[in-house]
């Protein structure tokens, strides 16, 4: 396998627009959760089962969207010390790099799936009450 200085880059603006879109994710979801927690305080025993319930799929939401960033920096960290290894000359290094870079994009992926899971889940007991 060839590998040269920019193949490891094409990593950098993909992981750079997740890492964008789900820091926005996180600060939406931990006001909304704010919010009702908030909200829990003032409403009935039906609308507090309700509301128990929204927040903890936020709450998964919150620790999957956490384990997301997590992945995504370690692909990142390890697509820039492919880059690294390369400019050295030193392509098995590089190498494996890239390859965990790739592993840890493939993750970050899948738990991204995992997060729209429950974000629909959180969108249908919304349409239950």
């Amino acid at each position: 396998m060839i590998l040269e200085v920019n193949t490891p880059a094409f990593l950098f603006s993909t992981i750079s627009l997740l890492m964008s879109a789900y820091a926005g994710r996180f600060s939406k979801i931990s006001k909304i959760i704010r919010k009702l927690s908030v909200d829990i305080h003032n409403s009935n025993l039906v609308e507090r089962h309700y509301l128990k319930e929204q927040i903890s799929l936020f709450s998964k939401r919150i620790i999957y969207i956490r384990r997301l960033q997590l992945s995504g920096i370690s692909s990142l960290f390890c697509s820039s010390l492919s880059m690294f290894f390369l400019l050295f000359e030193r392509i098995n290094f590089a190498n494996i790099f890239f390859v965990l870079a790739i592993i840890f994009f493939l993750l970050c992926l899948l738990i991204c799936l995992i997060e729209i899971y429950y974000s629909i889940r959180a969108l249908e007991l919304n349409l239950e009450l």
